[in-house]
């Protein structure tokens, strides 16, 4: 590890900025894409400008201030950590910064990389600043920090599951994940909001919560209980369809069959809307104003969907049904790559959407048939993603193969949700309305996705 040439003449705070600037830099993020500023105190008291957003901010970025916001030293010495989270225009930036003696050797999370952002002085001296999620002891030593008095933390090797806008997601073995915000809410982050919710109603599809990092009414991290023996949603789809698509003939005869699994799937998506209803309760609204919004949505973003199989003809009927259904808070933005196969079945591996749909900001009551949309649309998705994969050239004609396992995989999700008891009181009773909420659902989630704002799972 090199050790970067010293600052001279600046405040600790100004140091804190240009480390936040660098950690910025490093992983290409200045608030949604935008360019920001670093604003600080020169010696004469004078505002300092530093733009950031990525290594150059770029022609034609836009600026945002980065303040200070909170500083907390998570722990003293070598190696320390300190906490810091910063205002980037209306946003809250969170990292973890890790301090080493200059000299001494970082233990790497990834191979090439390269966490060390500058230098900091404190009361140990001079010290070099890394990414703490990037480095192997200093991650443990926040898993440590984080966890506090839950019980005694032995936890395997750590390894990086993912690290984008959302926050950084470590696994320790099988014991235990560690997620650390990076985008922080003026509040309690939903989706740890979702998790707890549904924990203590009960619902045990889920990797359970075992300890929440709080401060000043913001969610900044939790730890949660390993997932023993786990294999993605999405991973587990897409064996299938590879092994349909080299085997050819009909998908339940093909060593990868999905439909037992998408019926339990669907199992699942049933008992966590019913884990909902117990958690925040239900409300009602009207089919007819669904569908005129979904319309609205399809026509702005993607018309062509409009014309699908089935679009129009549900569309004009539930605008005519004039009946009212239930609303829940929902998960938001469910699909495969938010689900996982366990040794004890299906969980949700990832609730951090926390109920926020796409184009919103908060929480919504919405019906729970837009999740069961989701992962129909999430199961069209990933078959054409297979099919990609394996003929680029689209000549190879897996068009009915696809067709066909999407088609079963469909029904073996709605036959296991529908077939969940107490699902009747949260869906209408008339299957022609289910099947027509589904399709028009299904379409809205396709043009969002068309837009740009969906996830690509």
């Amino acid at each position: 590890m090199t050790t970067p040439a010293p600052v001279t003449g600046v405040t600790r705070d100004e140091e804190l900025l240009r480390l936040v600037h660098a950690w910025m830099a490093q992983h290409g993020r200045g608030g949604s894409g935008a360019g920001a500023r670093a604003v600080g105190t020169t010696g004469d008291g004078s505002d300092r400008t530093r733009r950031t957003g990525g290594s150059d901010a770029g022609a034609g970025a836009t600026e945002e201030a980065v303040h200070l916001q909170e500083v907390e030293v998570l722990r003293a010495g070598r190696p320390g950590l300190v906490d810091v989270v910063t205002q980037v225009g209306d946003r809250l930036l969170h990292l973890v910064l890790g301090v080493r003696r200059p000299g001494e050797e970082a233990h790497l999370l990834r191979a090439g990389d390269d966490p060390v952002l500058g230098l900091l002085e404190d009361a140990e001296g001079l010290g070099v600043v890394v990414d703490a999620l990037r480095d192997t002891e200093l991650a443990r030593l926040v898993l440590e920090s984080v966890h506090g008095g839950g019980g005694a933390v032995d936890p395997g090797p750590p390894a990086p599951v993912s690290d984008d806008d959302d926050g950084a997601v470590l696994a320790f073995g099988e014991d235990c994940t560690l997620t650390v915000f990076s985008w922080l809410p003026h509040g309690p982050h939903p989706g740890v909001e979702l998790l707890v919710a549904l924990d203590e109603v009960g619902f045990n599809h889920l990797a359970a919560p075992l300890a929440l990092w709080r401060r000043g009414g913001r969610d900044l991290g939790l730890v949660q209980e390993g997932l023993a023996g786990s294999a993605g949603g999405w991973a587990l789809a897409l064996t299938s369809l590879r092994d349909l698509y080299a085997a050819g003939g009909p998908p339940e005869a093909a060593g990868g069959d999905f439909a037992p699994e998408a019926r339990a799937l669907g199992t699942m998506t049933a008992r966590m809307h019913l884990a909902m209803d117990r958690a925040f309760g239900r409300r009602s609204g009207e089919i007819r104003h669904w569908a005129e919004v979904v319309e609205g949505v399809v026509r702005t973003s993607e018309p062509s969907l409009l014309d699908g199989e089935g679009v129009h003809e549900a569309l004009e009927m539930l605008k005519a049904s004039g009946l009212k259904a239930s609303t829940l808070r929902t998960h938001g933005d469910f699909h495969l790559g938010r689900t996982a196969r366990t040794n004890q079945g299906w969980v949700v591996a990832d609730f951090m959407p926390g109920g926020i749909p796409p184009g919103s900001d908060a929480p919504v009551f919405r019906s729970p048939l837009a999740d069961v949309a989701d992962m129909l649309w999430s199961l069209h998705h990933v078959a054409s993603v297979a099919a990609l994969e394996r003929d680029p050239t689209g000549r190879s004609g897996l068009a009915g193969l696809a067709q066909a396992w999407e088609a079963r995989n469909r029904r073996a999700f709605l036959t296991g949700y529908l077939a969940t008891p107490g699902i009747g009181g949260l869906v209408p009773s008339d299957r022609r309305i289910v099947r027509g909420l589904a399709a028009v659902f299904e379409a809205e989630r396709g043009a969002l996705r068309s837009g740009g704002s969906q996830a690509a799972s």
